[in-house]
């Protein structure tokens, strides 16, 4: 499709009005009067254009029409040569003297070119603009480009009045070239003009016409390269234009799609206009005996099972204009790669249960004549496709599975893509939308992977469900301000989308942006009160949110696995916020919420041993009390702690050490806890505190990056392990300074080591329950005497990469001991299964639980 660009041509004024004698007073006479014409507005529109520039020059012989009082007359330019300034002479009744004259009232009215049959009055001028023009090179057709000024004192500018488009050419033979707009918009022909805000205007139309035809100078053709310029009036052509190339001998059609504006003063431009443009031939009507030649024989067999009436075995124009309907028509010949000559049943005015699921059609064209299209479900090898201009509605299931298209142009009279148009349309790189456009139905570009960008015109209003879900291409969308509705799950999945502004007055579904993993920055609507949910489930990037002031409800898993990244890990909610659901905050670090008065919460809203929550300082007892904000209440500080820096303060408090009759006493819950049902903070084999996220061997402290170069806690035997200082230090039980347990707690706690968890094990029972609404393990001794002593193991999920999982499901505890024969794993109680040990790789988080001598 060409591209219209745009130049704007320079004005021209009237200066300086002199009459060669003045009469007396009320003495009406016919006097000579000479114009000199100058430069007034800049860019200038005068009568032709200077090579190789824009400017615009007054030419030798031009002729200007001068009106006074209703009566004009033939002004002549003076001069031989172009020039930008010019002087016109002439005769005209004027009534010179002290009281009477030119005046706001009675004025003096210049137009270009001259017409005979213009007229005027005080207010107006009534001509008319040619709709056959004939072109020159470089410049507008003579006679064409009207100008117009009026004065009331002896000095008038001259002001454009039409504008239009202007194109080269690459092909030769080309003699005329038709232009017109595609809603029967009236470019030419008897106007009448006025000056509205010190510039001329068209005021009516009197007698219009639909077309310009722009003829080739001197009955030639027009030159490949040059600039051609065809002269038309201002206004909106409100489905776009149509210009037809004409040789001898063939014909070429050019259609732009949206709404195209004709500006005063102002040409759009079409350079190479016809360079990718088929000529077909004009010629006369076939002979309807003769007979169609078919592109594919595989759609000529199945036209003659059908359509042959006469049994010769072929299919004669004839034959095919006779034919109302091809409904089924590839039913058994369903290998069809192309059928072009559709345009010749011109009789068909429906395509409906032709072409779905003809795998080898590669291109079609489907001709005017056809007003209900059918559908191109599953057609997977169509590349491109052509559709009448005026095609009022496409069909459900439209282009669905076709998978090879990268073309089509939709037609600007189309006011909804249906449901599932181009579902699954893997090749679809960008598809201009008509400004027609309304409504974008549901599923309509699911699954579109390659679609990298779409503009989404000004006047839509509804985006449908599943719309653009799974567009991982798709890096921009701009959403217009007329858009009232987004559908749930609108934009699941567009993982390379970045950023979202939403304007005031939509509504937003559930999950519209959930999967855009690559989505920094949100602008909610102002009058937005509750956010969706799901809305930016997983949205692991997303950094930036601009909050609406009327946001009360963050519903269910709105922010689940967004980690805030960039922002330290941390989000501040506004204070509006009154509720927030389920999961709403499922991997969020820091949440500050400064509300005072204790929002309300599900049981479940943040993960209970991973988010720090930060209200207020004065309501820290009052939200630790709360409905449900008791689950978390070890995790509830003062705003006033929060850590600016990013770092994970460990929580918790210490525990009680339990006495089950063994060799150690347990602790009575886990390190970052302060209750036994908490999850506690997770800890890395040897570090002594939790990762803000990432738990791998390129965070893990004791290696250089890589799970087989160790710096510390290798045994001697195993040197290929080895990345540190001198020889494996041999060491497989931990450090009481790397052991959490120790740097947290202090005094004589630390980790069990393996032997201790097996002791735990033989002397305990252990069975799964809850505790406080938490799943967990509840390991009760065995031992004489303690057999009403217990501990409870809470299932506090596990720490993989990026990965927080395994929550109320099972969990595992670390111990002490290295695994000597692979040394980058040590071993962990397994909990939530029937097993009790693993050999678990020392980057990964697991909880831990202290004992004591």
């Amino acid at each position: 499709m060409k591209t219209l660009k745009y130049i704007a041509l320079a004005s021209a004024v009237i200066a300086g009005i002199v009459a060669c004698n003045q009469k007396e007073e009320s003495v009406e006479d016919v006097s000579e009067i000479t114009i000199e014409a100058v430069m007034a507005e800049n860019p200038a529109s005068k009568t032709i254009i200077q090579e190789g520039t824009t400017s615009v020059l007054w030419e030798a012989g031009d002729e200007i029409k001068v009106f006074y009082d209703g009566t004009g007359s033939r002004f002549t330019n003076q001069y031989t040569e172009p020039s930008g300034t010019a002087k016109f002479s002439g005769m005209l009744n004027v009534v010179f003297g002290s009281n009477e004259g030119f005046s706001d009232e009675t004025p003096l009215w210049g137009l270009y070119p001259y017409r005979a049959d213009a007229t005027a009055d005080n207010t107006s001028v009534t001509t008319t603009l040619p709709s056959e023009q004939t072109g020159r090179a470089e410049s507008f057709a003579k006679g064409t480009m009207i100008t117009l000024g009026k004065s009331a004192d002896l000095k008038m500018g001259f002001y454009n009045v039409c504008g239009g488009v202007r194109f080269s050419l690459t092909q030769e033979g080309v003699k005329e070239v038709v232009f017109q707009g595609q809603n029967d918009e009236d470019i030419a022909g008897k106007v009448r003009i006025a000056f509205v805000d010190g510039v001329p205007a068209v005021q009516e139309v009197l007698e219009g016409q639909k077309t310009i035809t722009l003829t080739a100078p001197n009955g030639g053709t027009f030159e490949i390269g040059k600039w051609y310029y065809i002269v038309a009036l201002p206004g909106t052509l409100s489905n776009g234009f149509k210009m037809t190339f004409n040789t001898e001998t063939q014909y070429a059609t050019l259609k732009s799609s949206g709404s195209k504006t004709i500006k005063r003063g102002i040409f759009g431009s079409l350079a190479d206009a016809d360079e990718d443009l088929i000529f077909k031939d004009k010629g006369d009507q076939p002979d309807p005996n003769s007979i169609i030649q078919f592109e594919d024989p595989i759609a000529k067999y199945a036209c003659v099972e059908k359509f042959d009436t006469n049994g010769d075995g072929e299919v004669s124009y004839a034959e095919a204009a006779a034919t109302t309907s091809l409904s089924g028509l590839f039913t058994n010949w369903n290998t069809v790669t192309s059928f072009e000559e559709i345009r010749y049943f011109t009789s068909v005015t429906s395509t409906q249960s032709v072409f779905t699921g003809l795998t080898k059609l590669t291109h079609i064209t489907i001709p005017d004549n056809i007003t209900v299209l059918g559908s191109f479900e599953g057609c997977s090898a169509l590349e491109t496709v052509s559709l009448p201009a005026d095609l009022a509605l496409l069909p459900p299931l439209c282009f669905r599975d076709c998978t090879s298209l990268a073309s089509v142009t939709l037609p600007t009279s189309i006011v909804e893509i249906p449901y599932s148009g181009f579902r699954n349309c893997s090749s679809l790189k960008s598809l201009e939308i008509p400004s027609s456009i309304q409504f974008i139905s549901d599923d309509a570009f699911y699954g579109c992977v390659a679609l990298s960008s779409i503009d989404l015109p000004f006047g839509l209003k509804k985006i449908g469900m599943y719309s653009f879900s799974g567009c991982k291409a798709l890096a921009s969308v701009v959403i217009p301000l007329s858009l009232t509705s987004i559908g749930s799950d609108a934009f699941n999945g567009c993982s390379s989308l970045t950023a979202i502004d939403l304007p005031t007055g939509i509504s937003v579904g559930e999950r519209a942006f959930s999967g855009c993993s690559s989505l920094l920055t949100v602008v909610l609507p102002e009058d937005m009160t509750s956010l969706p949910q799901g809305c930016f489930k997983g949205c692991t990037k997303l950094a930036s949110i601009f909050w609406p002031t009327a946001l009360t409800t963050i519903s269910d898993k709105a922010f689940e696995g967004c980690r805030f990244e960039d922002n330290e890990y941390s989000l501040q909610l506004p204070s509006s916020v009154t509720s927030i659901g389920n999961l709403a905050f499922g991997t969020l670090r820091h949440l500050i919420i400064p509300s005072t008065s204790p929002v309300s919460i599900a049981s479940d809203s943040f993960a209970s041993g991973y988010t720090i929550l930060y209200v207020p300082t004065n309501m820290v007892g009052p939200y630790q009390v709360r409905t449900n904000w008791s689950n978390y209440a070890t995790r509830i500080r003062p705003i006033s702690d929060y850590p600016f820096d990013g770092s994970i303060p460990v929580g918790g408090s210490v525990g009680e050490a339990i006495d089950l009759g063994l060799s150690v006493k347990w602790a009575s819950w886990n390190v970052g806890a302060s209750a036994p049902e908490e999850f506690g903070d997770h800890f890395a084999w040897g570090e002594t505190e939790p990762h803000l996220w990432d738990y791998d061997w390129v965070s893990y402290k004791w290696c250089n990056g890589d799970g087989e170069k160790l710096t510390k806690y290798c045994p001697s035997n195993k040197a290929d392990y080895w990345d540190g200082a001198g020889s494996p230090d041999g060491k497989i039980v931990l450090d009481l300074e790397d052991d959490a347990a120790r740097a947290n707690w202090g005094g004589s706690w630390r980790m069990p080591t393996k032997t201790e968890w097996e002791e735990l094990k033989n002397n305990c029972t252990k069975s799964r329950t809850t505790l406080n609404g938490i799943e967990g393990e509840i390991i009760t001794s065995k031992v004489p005497g303690y057999t009403d002593k217990w501990i409870f193991l809470p299932f506090a999920g596990y720490r993989l990469g990026s990965y927080y999982g395994g929550v109320n499901s099972f969990s595992e505890y670390w111990s002490s001991t290295l695994q000597t024969d692979y040394p980058n794993c040590s071993y962990s109680k397994y909990s939530g299964y029937s097993g009790w040990f693993q050999s678990r790789e020392r980057s990964d988080g697991y909880s831990v639980r202290p004992v004591t001598e």
